[in-house]
């Protein structure tokens, strides 16, 4: 399991790409277990359990639907484990790197603080929210065998897909 939080964590830092993960079954599952608990945990701090629930199945079903057709389109099928599996990991783990900062972010947002408290976690969160875009992007930017700038015009685009879905439907 070392081996694999390594291989995370180098594409996080843009070391390593989808391409180093195995190709597992089992490892693509626990992925999604662990995306769907960082991402659920992220998700209640601004909504109730079950919408929250609700976001997050709504999350990994856009994230498939922005990767699987892209790989298939492209005649690429057989790298859809390996880059759902990069995406999972990669981003659950940042997940759970983010939150004590969306925590904070929160609490901040929550109370009667002054304006220039406020600044420094937002700051925080508009870099975590491109470092996290930049991510999805470089994972596909390797699985989709496509250029830089349209993978983060893709990771982009999910964004505000995502963004746009989620207030249509819970805000």
């Amino acid at each position: 399991m070392y081996y694999i939080l390594k291989i995370l964590i180098d594409i996080i830092l843009f070391k390593a790409g989808p391409q180093d993960i195995p190709a597992a079954t089992f490892l693509l599952k626990l992925m999604l277990l662990v995306y769907f608990l960082t991402g659920l945990l992220a998700t209640l701090l601004n909504f109730n359990f079950f919408t929250a629930i609700e976001i997050s199945i709504i999350d990994i079903f856009l994230l498939i639907l922005a990767a699987v057709p892209l790989l298939k389109l492209q005649k690429l099928d057989n790298r859809i484990l390996q880059t759902l599996t990069a995406i999972f990991g990669a981003l659950g783990l940042f997940n759970l790197i983010s939150l004590p900062f969306d925590i904070w972010y929160n609490l901040l947002l929550s109370g009667n603080y002054e304006q220039n408290l406020n600044q420094l976690p937002s700051l925080i969160m508009i870099f975590l929210s491109i470092w996290g875009l930049a991510i999805l992007g470089h994972i596909l930017h390797h699985a989709l065998n496509i250029n830089l700038i349209l993978a983060a015009g893709i990771s982009i685009f999910y964004m505000i897909f995502s963004i746009f879905l989620t207030s249509i439907l819970f805000i």
